[in-house]
Formats: C-alpha cells, structure tokens, sequence
C-alpha cells in the first residue's frame, strides 16, 4: 500500500510541474504586424528572433497582442497600445524587448505581456 501512494505522489508531483507556465524576456525585432477580426486574438507581431528554446509550448516567431481581449489580463486600451508599439518599432526599425508566456494561447501562439520600444536601430 505504501508503494502505491508514494507512486501517486509521484505521479502529481510530475504533472503538477508539467503544467507550470513558460515565459521569456528577450529583444527582438518585429518584421510583421498583423490584424485579424477573428483568430490569433486579434493581432500579432512576427518577431525575430524568437525563443523558441525557452517557449516551446509556442508556434514560432509570433506572439499575440490580445486586441479582442480574449484573455482575462487584457482591456481594450492596453492591448490598443501594445499593438501601437509594435506598428512604432516596425515603421522606425527599433528593437523591442518583449515578455511572452504560454500562460495564454491564441490559436498556437503565446501572449505578450509587455512589449518596449528601445532606442536601438540597425
């Protein structure tokens, strides 16, 4: 009996770990915005590069905005601002530094808690 308990506690133990969210900071540099009435939460950035490594749980190079506030952390104002950020980087050649979690997923592809426009260009 007491091997099956300790098995099963085992057992939690590693599907509790298993379930912990990912997330990454990093800069990058965006060479796409895009707007979508209803997949992908709205709008996303293709980054480049993007830490595939450390957010596998992400489909690769882009992360979603949130702009149909799909998800309980967004409003409509901080999405609205995240994605004027990213066309800013895009049109100006900035670098971003970007927090992304696969606490959220949109469609395959991660959230972006913060995006900053740096004063670095090409």
């Amino acid at each position: 009996m007491g091997f099956v308990k300790s098995s099963i506690a085992a057992l939690l133990m590693v599907a509790s770990t298993s379930a912990i969210a990912a997330s990454s900071t990093f800069v990058s540099k965006i060479e796409r915005v895009l707007l979508d009435d209803s997949d992908f939460a709205g709008c996303m950035v293709l980054l480049r590069p993007f830490p595939a490594s450390e957010l596998p749980n992400c489909a690769a190079n882009w992360a979603t905005l949130d702009c149909l506030k799909e998800f309980p952390e967004s409003t409509g104002s901080i999405a609205s601002n995240k994605l004027a950020q990213a066309q800013l980087a895009l049109v100006t050649g900035r670098s971003v530094k970007m927090r992304v979690t696969d606490s959220r997923i949109a469609n395959g592809y991660c959230f972006a808690h913060r995006i900053d426009v740096m004063d670095v260009r090409d």
